[in-house]
């Protein structure tokens, strides 16, 4: 197929423009910086992605895929992220962001290694209760796997189901605050353990997608611990991982639709339906694009009122009655009857969705400040502080989640972790005055360049 001229000079300079402050500047701790990872995704959701669908049109989405204009369209996505893209870095380079991971204050370093365990074990039983209560809601392990791997229909659960199942992915935090513990302040052999069944627990809740994002922490962890993880053998390798892990999974599913033979069948047929699952995992793009042609005529601009969003999933009904809605629920309402909508419309679109243009880019200049913040932060603090490490990992992870997803959603997730991780640190700062049991614990003397 012969592609756009127009699009193929937008990808080039998309590459261009995520590539060059990377190879500007490169330092050996280019892996765990915000930029590598913000371009990284960048690549993914808006070149990878557009590019496969220019050249095989049925993986994108059929809102955009059968209208006459398509190439059109695809070449006017390009050119909104290539336009953020540019206004991220500007917002990065910016000193708005060092400044501000200057002004806030670092925690203290000492902490009680006893009181830590405690904080993870806490964290894991409060977890593990939740997700009991969580399975009891959703009629059992062997019905939620059912829905999970069957694609069974879909059953009315109990009220209690949607605020057990946030408050269940305590056990991955656990997970982190234990792997923490064991990169940070002493060795101890129950973290894989624990790494394990959490991951089991966090499948049968979230899918192959959850793990993959417990895994993606645990390794910015090690590498932000260990200087030999900041390569790119550890990071091929923990690709490679997922590769494998998300391939057993279809197989798994597979075989309990059809039995072995459509789980032969399907490793048969492999390679097409790898990149068809890989694409479905990113369609971003094409939601962003479909939000831009959509909003002012079938969308009105919501002007904010996707990101009050954030109220209501952070406070109980109770307290806060107003219904909204996410973009992505908005945005679904008018392309669902195209093909499966609902999924997020990135940053970018959710801007566009409320602003127009102007939030479209303002989003994305908010960010490169934000990410310039946290890169500051890691730097000056790394090296004095036990917990900033680890805040950093949470943080990171989470402002991918906003780039690709629903603000809101993202925001809450950040949040949730970034809260857990302090509730654990004051539980063991504070009581360490008071027990006096354990020796303050020092951080591993390691300075993060810029």
């Amino acid at each position: 197929m012969l592609l756009p001229a127009d699009a193929l000079a937008l990808i080039a300079a998309i590459l261009l423009v995520a590539v060059a402050p990377l190879v500007s500047a490169p330092t050996r701790d280019m892996l765990i910086s915000p930029r590598f990872w913000i371009a990284g995704a960048f690549v993914g959701l808006y070149v990878v992605r557009p590019l496969c669908i220019l050249v095989y049109p049925t993986y994108a989405h059929p809102f955009i895929g059968l209208q006459p204009e398509f190439p059109r369209l695809v070449s006017g996505g390009l050119a909104l992220a290539l336009a953020g893209l540019t206004v991220f870095w500007v917002g990065y380079f910016l000193p708005a962001g060092k400044r501000l991971g200057d002004l806030v204050p670092l925690l203290p370093q000492q902490i009680s290694p006893a009181r830590w365990r405690q904080a993870v074990l806490g964290c894991f039983l409060l977890g593990l209760l939740a997700y009991a209560i969580f399975l009891h809601s959703m009629g059992g392990l062997k019905q939620l796997l059912a829905v999970l791997y069957m694609r069974a229909a879909v059953y009315e659960a109990d009220e209690t189901a949607g605020p057990m199942k946030e408050l269940a992915k305590l056990v991955g935090i656990a997970a982190l605050l234990g792997m923490h513990y064991h990169l940070r302040i002493r060795p101890a052999r129950w973290v894989w353990p624990l790494l394990g069944v959490s991951s089991a627990i966090i499948a049968t809740m979230g899918g192959r997608g959850a793990v993959a994002q417990l895994w993606v922490m645990t390794y910015l962890l090690y590498a932000l611990a260990r200087p030999r993880y900041r390569s790119w053998k550890p990071l091929v390798a923990l690709v490679v991982g997922v590769a494998l892990f998300a391939a057993a999974a279809l197989g798994a599913r597979r075989a309990t639709q059809g039995g072995p033979e459509a789980a032969l069948a399907s490793l048969r047929e492999l390679p097409a339906e790898a990149l068809g699952n890989v694409l479905d995992t990113v369609p971003m793009f094409d939601q962003m694009v479909a939000t831009v042609q959509t909003t002012g005529r079938e969308i009105p601009y919501k002007e904010g009122d996707s990101y009050l969003e954030l109220i209501p999933v952070m406070v109980p009904r109770a307290f806060w009655p107003i219904e909204t809605e996410t973009a992505g629920v908005t945005l679904r309402k008018v392309i669902e009857p195209f093909g499966i909508g609902g999924r997020p419309p990135s940053a970018m679109g959710e801007g566009y969705m409320n602003y127009g243009l102007t939030g479209a880019l303002g989003v994305m200049f908010l960010l490169g400040i934000w990410c310039r913040f946290l890169q500051t932060y890691l730097v000056r603090g790394q090296a004095v502080s036990l917990m900033v490490p680890l805040l950093y990992a949470l943080a990171l992870f989470s402002t991918l989640s906003f780039l690709a997803g629903v603000g809101p959603l993202a925001v809450r997730a950040c949040l949730f972790r970034v809260g857990a991780a302090l509730v654990a640190f004051l539980w063991s700062a504070r009581t360490q005055l008071l027990a006096g049991a354990d020796r303050p614990v020092e951080p591993l003397p390691d300075a993060t360049a810029g």
